[in-house]
């Protein structure tokens, strides 16, 4: 797996805001991490967002979101493909979701999640309860019985806007994991 864990400088977490450049570096990341793949029927973890619209048009698909307590809910339906895009560092039970998103995902389906990657705890954010690092993320996968087919990191601050020792530190230490994965195959 280590050939797949490349870094590259970009933000994902609020895409909304971004400028026109790092939208379109964004879309690159995820496209390029799905290809030409056909996508099936979609579903998109969280409330509609910026991104999944851009995702919508490039791809000519259609998703659908989640509007629940992703923390103790459960999920409906039967996804070819999900998306998972900065979601689980806000939860107290990822391990739920992932779970939830395990049954709904198709046998041959696939899951493209972002997430921070783990740092210091003095430099998380005030809304994360979880900023995993990879050996736990890894872990949190295979009991979700979800297998990593590519991981990839990418820098999440331009250094043109640091200013001060903190934020320093997070162009230094932060960066987002990008992840496809799919269900272990349970008759191996």
């Amino acid at each position: 797996m280590n050939e797949n864990i490349r870094e590259n400088n970009v933000c994902m977490h609020d895409i909304g805001e971004a400028s026109e450049l790092v939208n379109r570096r964004i879309k690159n990341i995820i496209t390029s991490l799905i290809g030409e793949r056909p996508l099936g029927k979609v579903l998109d973890i969280g409330e509609r967002n910026p991104l999944l619209e851009t995702l919508e048009k490039h791809y000519s698909i259609s998703g659908d979101s989640t509007n629940i307590d992703l923390d103790i809910e459960e999920l409906n339906g039967e996804y070819d493909t999900v998306f998972c895009f900065e979601v689980l560092e806000h939860l107290f039970n990822p391990l739920h979701l992932l779970l939830e998103i395990k049954k709904v995902l198709k046998q041959n389906g696939v899951l493209y999640l972002s997430t921070p990657k783990g740092k210091p705890h003095f430099l998380s954010w005030k809304h994360h309860f979880h900023e995993i690092y990879e050996r736990d993320l890894l872990a949190l996968f295979r009991r979700a019985g979800l297998k990593v087919n590519k991981l990839s990191y990418h820098r999440i601050r331009p250094f043109g806007k640091v200013i001060g020792f903190r934020p320093l530190l997070r162009f230094f230490l932060e960066r987002k994991t990008v992840v496809e994965l799919t269900k272990i195959d349970e008759n191996q």
